[in-house]
This record gives structure tokens, C-alpha cells and sequence, in this order.
């Protein structure tokens, strides 16, 4: 993924994958680590908040950045 995030690329990356909604931020990172996520990518998602996250709160938390 470039430096620059594209919210639809990102959440097509975690729902295209499998992963059900709501994750805990933990469950997102070794999610995307299984996948051989970027660093980048990654790096994202260590910060978002540790809550129930649905696939709206990730793209809203890409956008904010």
C-alpha cells in the first residue's frame, strides 16, 4: 500500500479477506499479518482505538489520517 490510503482499498483488503465485523483492533493486526499486510498497513491499524470495530469505523479512522 502506497503512503497515501485509500479508504475503499483498505476495507476491500479486510472484508475481501474473510475477516467478520466487529474485531478488536488486535484481532484486525493478526488478521492482516496472516494476509502479509504492508508495514504501512499495519502501522494503520496498531492505531486505531482498541474497540469493537465495524468496517465504518475503519474507513472513518483512514479518513481522519
Amino acid at each position: 500500500m502506497n503512503s497515501k490510503r485509500n479508504p475503499r482499498q483498505v476495507e476491500e483488503f479486510i472484508t475481501g479477506k474473510g475477516i467478520g465485523y466487529p474485531a478488536k483492533r488486535d484481532y484486525l493486526v493478526k488478521f492482516a499479518e496472516g494476509k502479509q499486510a504492508s508495514s504501512d498497513f499495519l502501522g494503520f491499524l496498531k492505531g486505531i482505538p482498541e474497540i469493537d470495530n465495524t468496517s465504518d469505523d475503519v474507513t472513518r479512522e483512514i479518513e481522519r489520517l
